[in-house]
């Protein structure tokens, strides 16, 4: 703002003293040329008067002379007696011998030619000044022209009076000139400084600093401005507030999000990524902002579909298989964001996880296969036997007795398998109902072992419990008697004539920890992450030699998901299988769901 004043302060000065030189030219021209056309007027009056005067000496040369020379001490006009010839006769400022013939001067031609007063001015050639020359003739008694009279009067001395006038007037306009430049300077001082408060203010406001307000005090109309930059001020830390409440918002929604998100510009460059983008990648793009997409991404099935959205400027949708770290299957969607133009200004790579759901479309899809697989063999067997019969059968009463017994065996597998799906439809929709109770873990287990007692005996397998400490937990018992009796089941059926299965009841922080171990045939491997699925068997001949319906195991699972707890398995092929429930002490009613 100090250049400002500065600005000001030199245009003001140049304007004014521009102005006055101006003026003072225009009033001193104009003073002088009224102050000459007065003076010449008053001189060519005092001419005339002389001359009157004089009219009566004519006859008396020397009378005459000695008059102008009384005269000329009187006056300070400079008197010349010239002859009609233009010889001087006599010259009041110089030796009238010693100067030329005056009979072509201006004034003196101006008489001959008829002018009562002959009017001019020019430098004098005997004295050297610039002087006003005004002549007539002068006339004897009788009226004849005898000579030319003339008087003349510095120019310098004609003027004087308005050069003492102008300079009063150049000291006035100067003192004028000081007064408006030290006005000039305390009115741009209380101007700029506000001025130079708000501009402080804005810069300030451009920093992000909307703490800055404007409190100066100044003209009406600057402090409007300053209230005005103060109202736009706090406006703006209001909207900046809000804004970044949005963003925050706005990047914790993302960050939390399930779903891949990704940003791209137009110039292919990565803006921003969410923490489900690396998952789902298995890469950290966090280090790639700024770079372009495919400088991070690995999969070229993602690179492609991403590139045709640039391409096209459209949505595109498609499953991508990705390999690496793991295989998945993703759900890729390229959304073009479009601006004011018809340009999208950047590109949004949503990634969605679907591995899930198309294992569990197989899951669902192998289910219905399998139920109806499963289903199949009893009814048939069923429905076999029951034609056999009414084709003649019934008159054979062994074949008869035979026949029935098939047909109620299949039809209470069939009965078994029907309940089990039930069961597992139920718990996979939290519709079992609960009832917890103190239970004693080895009371279930022995009861247990009473109903498989015939069929550990006849294998002749050693069954054993060992409990360090009496454990009791809340639970359902009916429901832990059915995860029991399914793993000990397994167990047993598994396990080689003269096998061995010990349960292992202990307490393990603040988890009760069941382990049921066999010395069976074991699972191999690559089917352990499998055995829990339904209808899965590891070896189909012998389940079904065993009485199974694929569903224990999966019934299992889902009753220890619904009870809070967990279930582990460890084995190997030949040596054996470890199954081991986890439960915690105090279990929540569940009741009609979650």
């Amino acid at each position: 703002m100090k250049q400002l004043r500065i600005k000001i302060l030199s245009l003001l000065s140049l304007f004014l003293i521009l102005f006055t030189l101006l003026f003072l030219f225009l009033i001193s021209s104009i003073l002088e040329s009224q102050t000459l056309e007065q003076q010449g007027e008053d001189l060519q009056a005092q001419l005339l008067t002389l001359s009157s005067q004089l009219d009566e000496r004519v006859d008396e040369p020397d009378d005459l002379i000695d008059s102008l020379s009384d005269t000329a001490e009187i006056i300070s006009e400079r008197i010349t007696l010239v002859s009609l010839t233009g010889e001087v006769l006599y010259d009041s400022h110089a030796d009238a011998s010693t100067l030329e013939n005056h009979i072509d001067r201006p004034e003196i031609q101006q008489v001959i030619s008829g002018e009562q007063v002959g009017v001019y001015d020019r430098e004098s050639e005997s004295t050297g000044e610039v002087l006003y020359y005004t002549a007539t003739y002068l006339e004897d008694s009788n009226g004849e022209e005898l000579g030319f009279i003339r008087l003349s009067k510095s120019i310098e001395e004609m003027v004087g009076v308005t050069n003492q006038t102008m300079l009063a007037l150049a000291a006035f306009m100067g003192i004028a000139i000081i007064v408006s430049l030290l006005f000039t300077q305390y009115w741009t001082k209380q101007i700029t400084q506000p001025l130079g408060h708000i501009k402080q203010v804005a810069e300030k406001l451009s920093l992000k600093d909307y703490t800055a307000k404007y409190k100066g005090n100044s003209y009406k109309e600057i402090d409007e401005l300053g209230r005005t930059i103060n109202e736009l001020a706090t406006s703006l830390d209001y909207q900046v507030q809000e804004i970044e409440e949005n963003e925050t918002q706005l990047r914790e929604l993302i960050n939390h999000l399930v779903i891949g998100v990704m940003v791209v510009d137009n110039e292919r460059k990565i803006d921003m990524v969410n923490p489900a983008m690396n998952e789902i990648l298995g890469e950290n793009l966090y280090g790639n902002i700024g770079r372009t997409y495919n400088e991070g991404i690995y999969s070229a099935g993602l690179v492609e579909l991403i590139e045709k959205a640039f391409k096209k400027k459209k949505l595109q949708n498609k499953e991508v298989t990705l390999y690496f770290p793991e295989e998945r299957i993703i759900d890729v969607n390229v959304v073009p964001i479009f601006g004011q133009t018809d340009l999208p200004i950047n590109y949004i790579v949503l990634l969605y996880d679907i591995t899930e759901i198309r294992r569990l479309e197989k899951v669902r899809t192998d289910f219905v296969a399998n139920v109806s697989h499963e289903l199949r063999t009893p009814i048939t067997a069923v429905k076999g036997f029951a034609e056999t019969l009414l084709d003649g059968a019934l008159e054979d009463e062994e074949v008869l007795v035979e026949f029935l017994t098939i047909i109620y065996n299949e039809s209470s597998r069939l009965d078994t398998m029907v309940q089990d799906i039930l069961q597992l439809s139920k718990l996979e929709q939290r519709k079992i109902t609960s009832a917890a109770e103190r239970v004693r873990v080895t009371e279930v287990i022995e009861e247990i072992k009473t109903i498989l007692l015939q069929k550990i005996e006849l294998r002749k397998i050693q069954f054993k419990v060992k409990e360090p400490e009496p454990l009791e937990i809340e639970i359902d018992r009916d429901q832990l008697k059915q995860v029991l009796l399914n793993l000990i089941a397994n167990a047993v059926s598994y396990t080689h004539d003269g096998g061995e299965v010990t349960v292992y009841v202990r307490q393990i922080g603040h988890e009760a920890v069941i382990s049921v171990k066999d010395n069976g045939v074991g699972i191999p491997k690559d089917q352990q992450s499998r055995i829990f699925e339904r209808f899965y068997r590891v070896d189909k001949a012998r389940s079904r030699n065993v009485g199974g319906t694929g569903l224990g195991l999966s019934i299992v699972k889902w009753i220890l998901e619904n009870n809070n707890g967990r279930i582990t398995l460890k084995s190997e092929v030949k040596k054996g299988s470890d199954f081991t429930v986890w439960l915690p002490f105090k279990q929540i009613n569940n009741t009609n769901g979650d």
